[in-house]
């Protein structure tokens, strides 16, 4: 059981919630990642086909949950624009996954995945909380920052793993917001078909950190049917500032 929520939501943590929730085996694994945010999604999946190794005959089940509403206070003309633009983009949402061993499983399987943390970029992202206020403060520069060198790392990331670039079929990009959409698009040379089912769920859920690359490789599954042998990418940012690459094949 692998939880995640940008901040703890208390103590027992979710996924020990969930266990007891749903009367897992008491020897279950419970581990609950925190502050991560958007770019959580990647670690998350490699965790838990990590874990697989070590009990093939086991699934993995991995919740990511936000309630940025919660920690969030709204805006007001006095407040600073990246307070703002926080409040306008960010929403709440729970997602699920199970990962598995089995080969009759429907969805794709993980090949690679990596995370990279770009340097001194610590301040990009970050909680601000008082106690009488809190919002999540973003850099102006943040989608520069995360674009910057991801061209050459997406092209370090397939040439290692022996995958043309040409041989992605679906680019599955993290809605964090339109300029980091933008940034993204630009940086990796995609169409605006490429990450149309991005701009989709940003549209319908907002940016809600984790769950929000669920939502995109859902999508992806329902409308584009992927066939067997295709490949997909994901793409996700977050603090850190953070980059999760994970290559997919169906």
């Amino acid at each position: 059981m692998l939880s995640a929520s940008l901040y703890s939501l208390g103590c027992p943590t979710l996924a020990y919630r969930l266990v007891a929730h749903y009367r897992m085996h008491p020897t279950t694994d419970k581990y609950h990642v925190v502050g991560v945010g958007c770019a959580s999604a990647v670690p998350l999946f490699r965790l838990a086909s990590q874990s697989l190794h070590a009990h093939p005959q086991k699934d993995a089940l991995v919740v990511a949950a936000e309630s940025m509403s919660s920690i969030m206070m709204p805006a007001t003309p006095q407040d600073s624009r990246a307070k703002t633009v926080g409040s306008a983009i960010f929403g709440d949402g729970c997602a699920a996954a199970v990962v598995s061993n089995g080969q009759s499983s429907a969805g794709p399987a993980i090949v690679a995945s990596q995370v990279h943390q770009i340097g001194d970029t610590l301040p990009a992202v970050s909680l601000a909380a008082s106690s009488g206020d809190s919002h999540l403060h973003l850099a102006r520069d943040l989608p520069d920052l995360a674009a910057a060198d991801l061209g050459e790392l997406v092209a370090a990331f397939l040439e290692d793993n022996g995958v043309e670039r040409e041989a992605i079929d679906h680019w599955m990009v993290h809605p964090g917001g339109r300029r980091i959409m933008e940034g993204v698009r630009d940086a990796i040379r995609l169409t605006d078909e490429d990450v149309a089912i991005s701009w989709q769920a940003l549209a319908e859920h907002g940016n809600t950190g984790t769950p929000s690359i669920f939502y995109v490789l859902q999508s992806t599954i329902e409308q584009r049917a992927p066939e067997q042998g295709e490949r997909g990418m994901v793409v996700t940012i977050g603090p850190g500032v953070t980059l999760g690459l994970m290559l997919l094949e169906w």
